[in-house]
Order: structure tokens, then C-alpha cells, then sequence
């Protein structure tokens, strides 16, 4: 197999790299978006863009509970000249039932073909509930160099009519590799096992933008429009071109993920709120399970509270991994950070290159702002790095206490 030497210099390179920070900035959504992260709100969205030349395909999976259905909101889409200029270049309301291309359950598969204006940097999708006239909004960017190219690849699950949009598959699960353009040579396939660290706290000043090298695994190729079924857990790279850094990625977890049920796994998530030590004795006990829940019941005192806090605990961790997964785990993620120790933010704004999330309803923590900046990344178009403060300590002290004392 001829791989050219370049394709190893990419994977070697920084991983991240911040695309820019800029304060004060305009916010473009200057509505609460916090329902991105309510996972039980009314409409969930994930999305992905790809483009062609004179066209940006945009892939949704809209997600309906609370027993609505699709026909009970109204959509429309909009185009932006920049985040910092409000002004709409274009719109149009859409009759979503000509853009679905798959129903499965309580969710639509939507793909809307969109002019590509080379003076519009962003689109908006709309979502608008008929009946309470709530809109659910969420930006597309359109800007060059934001983002690595895909080369026109799209993930599909193995029916050949879903998209695969969600950044993770669960091991054994059947994926294929489609192409937007006619293409007909083999797909490189680059596996990487790293297991990669979690995030430190908010608190901890560290050079974010320290080289990461990654060691390749394995390669190997596929045929577009075969469906193959990914067993090995770790990150998958597929690529037209290995000598490039455009493709697309997608993690392989077990067959529970996003919770956690492997008892190795449900340790892991405790550094967050727990010392080394205390996880290292949990692993190292003869009995690791007792000595899981003695750590509960020893910090929490009351049975029943030990209990739902557990419980409350990894509901954030399975939220965390749903939302935040990328390149690695969600949960060890900064976002994953954040939600697990604190809960879904109260209010959130967002920028281009900014997301902002406020937490100010708990009588027990004063109001707290986290930023979260864009920063480029070869294998997941949606990935944040949190602007960490040194005077979030006593803060984060006391939400872990909290934590260790039942109180959340």
C-alpha cells in the first residue's frame, strides 16, 4: 500500500489549533440557546455540512419528544453574510417532508441543499414550534478554513438511507462511507487506539496549545457504499487523499456507550470528583464493588442519598459522552467537564468563535461564566477548549464538595 510519507507528518502535528480569540465580539445568537444542551428538550438537532461545489448539503437528525412529531413545527432557513453582520442575504420557509430522506422512530433524517454564497458565512436553521410560536435556532458555519474539509464523505449506517451523524458508533455496528462526488478508488482508513486524558480542571493553567503526537495503529481501505463493521475501540480517520488533512472521524466505543457500564468505566469519570488515590484504592481493593459503594456510602453517610447521587452522577456522564464526544470520550472533554461537575448550563450565547455558558440558579454557587473556544481540529468539526482561570478554584472546590456530600 502506497501512503505517502506527508500523511504521517499530519498526524503527528498539533491536533489543535486555536483559530483565533477574540473579545467582545458581537454575539450572533443574542437568544438563551441552552436547550443545545437539554437533551429531553422538546427538539434535539445534530448536523453536519458538506460541500460541493455550488452547494452546502446539510444533514440533520431532528429528534422529537415530549410526543411531539414533526408536523407540529415549522422550518425555515437563513443566510448570513457574518456573525458580525445580522443582515439576512437570503431565506426561505421549507416544507420539511420534500428534505426527509428517513424516518426512524421519533426522529427525521432531513438533507437540505443550500445555494453556497461566497459572501455568506453562516446559515441558520429555524425550527418553530405552530402551536406556542417557541423558536429553536442553530447556526451552520459556511466560512473557509474553519474546518477541516471532508472531501465530500458522509457517514451512513448500514441501510444505505440514514446518515450517520452522532460522533461515536457502538462497537460491532455497521457503518458505511459514501461519497457526495463520484469516486471509485479505495478509502484510507487510519486506527488510532490512544487512550486520550481527561480534561483538567477549569482552574489548572496549562499551554493548551502543547503538540500532541498520535501513533497510527493500523490502515486499511474500503470500498465506498460497503458497509463495514468497526469491532476495535478507538478513533477511525477516513480519508480520499492520506497525503491531505481533510477526511472524516468517528470514535468506536463498547455496546453501552454513552453510559457507562464496564466497571473499569464507571471508575474512570470519579477523577473529577475524587483523589487518585481514592480511585487507585477502589481498583486495587479484592472486592473493587464493594469498595466502590463503601466510597459512596462512607462520603454521602445516608444509603438512599448515596443512591441518587450515583445515579445523578453518571446521567451526566451519559449526557456528557452523547453531546461532547469527539475525537475522544465526551466525558473527558472540557464541555464534559464542566456539564458533569456543574449540570447543563442555565443560559448559553454564542459566538463564531465563542460559546459562552452561565450558571445562575443554584442558590449554593455564586453566578459562574465558562468560555469555550473554537479551535480547528483534523477530526471533529464541533470541538471547544475552555478559557481556564485560576480564580475558579474556590468555586470548583465547592461544586466537587457538594458532589462528595449528596448535595447536588
Amino acid at each position: 500500500m502506497n501512503i505517502h510519507i506527508r500523511s504521517l507528518k499530519i498526524f503527528v502535528i498539533t491536533l489543535l489549533v486555536f483559530i483565533g480569540k477574540s473579545y467582545g465580539q458581537q454575539v450572533f445568537i443574542d437568544e438563551n440557546i441552552s436547550y443545545w444542551y437539554n437533551l429531553t428538550n422538546e427538539v434535539h438537532i445534530n448536523h453536519n455540512v458538506y460541500f460541493d461545489e455550488d452547494t452546502a448539503n446539510l444533514y440533520l437528525e431532528i429528534t422529537f419528544n415530549q410526543g411531539r412529531i414533526y408536523d407540529d413545527y415549522s422550518y425555515m432557513y437563513e443566510l448570513h453574510e457574518s456573525y458580525h453582520k445580522l443582515d439576512v442575504r437570503a431565506s426561505d420557509t421549507l416544507n420539511i417532508k420534500d428534505h426527509i430522506i428517513s424516518i426512524k422512530a421519533n426522529k427525521i433524517f432531513v438533507l437540505l441543499k443550500l445555494p453556497k454564497d461566497n459572501k455568506a458565512d453562516v446559515a441558520v436553521f429555524r425550527i418553530i414550534n405552530k402551536k406556542s410560536g417557541i423558536d429553536y435556532v442553530y447556526d451552520i458555519p459556511f466560512i473557509k478554513d474553519y474546518n477541516f474539509s471532508t472531501d465530500g464523505l458522509v457517514l451512513y449506517n448500514k441501510d444505505g438511507d440514514t446518515p450517520h451523524l452522532s460522533s461515536f458508533v457502538n462497537s460491532g455496528q455497521s457503518v458505511q462511507v459514501r461519497s457526495n462526488t463520484p469516486y471509485s478508488a479505495p478509502i484510507f482508513v487510519f486506527y488510532y487506539a490512544q487512550d486520550f486524558e481527561e480534561a483538567v480542571p477549569p482552574m489548572v493553567i496549562e499551554d493548551q496549545q502543547t503538540a500532541k503526537g498520535l501513533k497510527i495503529d493500523s490502515v486499511f481501505t474500503l470500498r465506498t457504499d460497503v458497509p463495514v463493521s468497526l469491532s476495535k475501540e478507538g478513533l477511525y480517520f477516513f480519508q480520499k487523499d492520506s497525503s491531505s488533512a481533510n477526511g472524516i472521524g468517528i470514535r468506536v466505543q463498547d455496546k453501552y456507550f454513552p453510559l457507562v457500564k464496564t466497571f473499569e468505566k464507571v471508575l474512570d469519570p470519579l477523577i473529577y470528583i475524587s483523589t487518585r488515590s481514592e480511585t487507585d484504592a477502589i481498583r486495587n481493593s479484592p472486592d473493587p464493588k464493594a469498595a466502590f459503594e463503601n466510597y459512596w456510602l462512607n462520603l454521602v453517610k445516608i444509603p438512599n442519598l448515596a443512591t441518587s447521587t450515583v445515579r445523578e452522577f453518571y446521567e451526566r456522564v451519559e449526557g456528557a459522552n452523547y453531546l461532547f464526544t469527539n475525537y475522544k470520550e465526551g466525558w473527558k472533554s472540557d464541555m464534559g467537564l464542566i456539564y458533569i461537575v456543574y449540570g447543563p448550563p442555565n443560559d448559553v450565547y454564542k459566538s463564531e468563535e465563542i460559546i459562552d455558558w452561565v450558571y445562575n440558579r443554584d442558590l449554593n454557587l455564586p453566578v459562574l461564566r465558562f468560555s469555550f473556544y473554537k479551535v480547528k481540529n483534523v477530526f471533529a468539526d464541533d470541538h471547544y477548549t475552555l478559557l481556564r482561570k485560576k480564580d475558579y478554584d474556590k468555586n470548583w472546590f465547592k461544586a466537587v464538595e457538594m458532589w462528595r456530600k449528596g448535595k447536588k
